[in-house]
């Protein structure tokens, strides 16, 4: 199973993102705050780690940059619901999920190593 770690500063957003993921087949867990999200990544070692557009660009920045520090092989998937948004250059991948949360999953599914899901679910903490 893979492990996602997925981040928002938009409550409502995050919980139905999480949830959709988890009916997916995913672990899914989230940082308090996004400021937290380094310390989260070192411990659970994700696989994945989405940001919501309501993450500050700075914050964001700094997010990615962490991980990439700490995880250098993890998927970063940046996420926006809005047409004027832009995606984020220093994502992996930037989606456009207006029309929920399918378009992530298969993402995910696409992107994520078949490797990494065999690991992960063989009982590796």
């Amino acid at each position: 199973m893979y492990r996602i770690l997925s981040v928002s500063r938009h409550l409502s957003l995050l919980l139905s993102r999480n949830d959709a993921l988890a009916m997916a087949g995913f672990n899914v867990v989230s940082p308090r705050a996004p400021e937290d999200t380094a310390s989260l990544a070192a411990e659970r070692e994700p696989d994945a780690v989405i940001i919501g557009h309501s993450v500050e660009p700075h914050t964001r920045a700094q997010i990615i940059a962490d991980v990439r520090r700490i995880r250098p092989k993890c998927l970063v998937v940046f996420v926006y619901a809005f047409p004027e948004t832009t995606g984020d250059p220093m994502a992996d991948v930037s989606l456009d999920v207006t029309h929920g949360p399918e378009s992530l999953i298969t993402i995910l599914q696409e992107r994520l190593p078949r490797s990494q899901a065999t690991e992960s679910s063989s009982g590796r903490p």
